[in-house]
Formats: structure tokens, C-alpha cells, sequence
């Protein structure tokens, strides 16, 4: 037996994985509600053409303006089974413009669509997150940060709001080969402290070289979160995740700083347990 059509609410949706995202859930039979930032909206119409309702929502609206959206976008179908957090910032701005867009701006907009979800006591909201959000990224060290702070929010949410028949789950995906490195997607490369600049340059050849190289194919991993959003598929009978790495490089990195860590734990462990007081 197949599982209902679902709704879908998806951030980010005028490229990349969003918008794949948003074409495999329609291919699937479910609904989907495109949004994207004013700037962005006129892309969606490929989108519209294909079924999909199109909205505007620029995430670093404030709470209030996040609110009116989300009623807007209850009232299209009557309720959003998933939401997804997909947009982020990917230019090298400043401190607050980063976070406020990956972290702030997807906390807002959880925080909007959540009382919809808590009258119907089910639904799933999926925060894209990152590889990155497991290892250190020299010269991206605060889009890592972000990441690193979405699995943390998941994580918190999932136990909170589980026992209401809600989930969360955290998507670290790897390096999948969309335009997410092309220069329309990302401003120019900035080292303002000459001391910085051979591991600027480093990493930024490293990003060109990878760029079109990826090892993540985009029209697969979409696939896979539409069957973890209906259990179906690869997901079924797996217990639900509070977080899964998609990607072959998603997963080593993830598997390689957990045993680090493992490791580092118990070299230190005489040192840490030392620290209490004596029983």
C-alpha cells in the first residue's frame, strides 16, 4: 500500500537541491509549496508549470512576516506535512548575515509553521545541514559553524516536540555535484589579512577544482528524503533519524570525527574523571 500524498513546504526551491527536491516530490503525487526571496521568485515558474503552488518568503523576515506566510501557506492546501529548511546564504558575508540566514532565519520559520503542525500532531521538519558541519573548514569556518549549530537545533527540537507526533531530522548532505560552488552562487573569494592568504588560496582552488566533480548525484538524494519523508523505499523499516549523512564523503567524515572522538575520550578520560569530586 502506498502512503498518502504528502505536503511539502520547501525553502531555497529557485535551485539546487530545493528545487530537485521539490520536482521528485511532485513526481511522487504530493504537494509542494516553492518559496524563494523576492529576487529569486520569478525562477519558480518551471515549478508552477509543474504543479507546484509558489510563494515568497525571504527567511530573514522577521517572526511576524514568517507568521503571515505561514498562514498564507496553510491556507493553499490545509496543512504542510514537511518542512524543509533549505535555504542558506553561500556568499562570504559577514558573521551575522551568515547566521542569520542558515540558523536565526530557519529557527523563524520553524517557529511559524510549528503551531500548524502541533493542532494535526504530525508533520516533519527537515533542516538541510552539511558535511561541513562535522569537520573543520578553513575560510568557511562560519557557514561550518552554522551547520554544525542546525544539528544541534534538531537534535534539541526532536526531543521536544516528538512527544507531540512531530519529528526532526537534520540532513548533513555531502558534496553533490549542483551549482552550489558556480560564481552566480557565491561572491568573489575575500582574505582580508594577508596572513590568511596562502590557505585562502588553497581552499579556494580546491573548491574550483571540485566544482562539476562532485560525487553526489542531486536526482538521487532527493529521492531518498522523499522516501524518509513517507518510509518508503531504502527507509522502510528503519527507525526514524534524528540526522542522517547522505553522501559517501557525508559519511566517512562523519565516521571518521565520531572515532576521533571516541578516541579523544579515552586518552583523556583518567583527566576528565578527575575533576569530580572524590566519592
Amino acid at each position: 500500500m502506498s502512503s498518502p500524498p504528502l505536503v511539502w513546504l520547501i525553502t531555497g526551491t529557485s535551485s539546487g537541491i530545493g528545487r530537485d527536491l521539490a520536482l521528485a516530490a511532485l513526481s511522487r503525487g504530493d504537494k509542494v509549496i516553492a518559496t524563494a526571496r523576492g529576487r529569486s521568485v520569478s525562477k519558480l515558474e518551471d515549478l508552477k508549470n509543474a504543479g507546484a503552488a509558489t510563494l515568497q518568503l525571504d527567511v530573514t523576515s522577521t517572526l511576524e512576516e514568517l507568521h503571515q506566510v505561514a498562514k498564507e501557506a496553510i491556507g493553499i492546501y490545509g496543512r504542510v506535512d514537511v518542512l524543509v529548511n533549505n535555504a542558506e546564504e553561500t556568499t562570504p558575508e559577514e558573521t551575522f548575515d551568515q547566521f542569520n540566514t542558515n540558523v536565526f532565519g530557519a529557527l523563524n520559520v520553524a517557529r511559524a509553521f510549528l503551531p500548524y503542525m502541533r493542532i494535526k500532531k504530525s508533520g516533519i521538519i527537515m533542516w538541510i545541514g552539511s558535511v561541513v558541519g562535522w569537520q573543520s573548514l578553513p575560510y568557511g569556518g562560519l557557514y561550518s559553524a552554522s551547520k554544525w549549530a542546525l544539528r544541534g537545533i534538531s537534535d534539541t527540537l526532536n526531543d521536544e516536540i516528538l512527544p507531540l507526533g512531530l519529528k526532526s531530522v537534520c540532513i548533513d548532505l555531502g558534496s553533490f555535484r549542483t551549482a552550489f560552488l558556480g560564481d552566480t552562487q557565491r561572491g568573489p573569494p575575500v582574505s582580508r589579512i594577508p596572513d590568511y592568504q596562502p590557505l585562502t588560496d588553497i581552499v579556494e582552488a580546491r573548491f574550483q577544482a571540485d566544482n562539476g566533480k562532485q560525487p553526489g548525484n542531486p536526482a538521487v538524494v532527493v529521492e531518498v528524503l522523499v522516501d524518509l519523508a513517507h518510509g518508503t523505499g531504502p527507509i522502510k523499516g528503519k527507525a526514524f533519524p534524528t540526522s542522517i549523512n547522505l553522501g559517501s564523503d557525508s559519511y566517512s567524515v562523519a565516521k571518521k570525527a565520531s572515532e576521533d572522538a571516541l578516541a579523544r575520550l579515552e586518552e583523556w578520560k583518567a583527566v576528565s574523571y578527575s575533576t569530580d569530586f572524590e566519592k
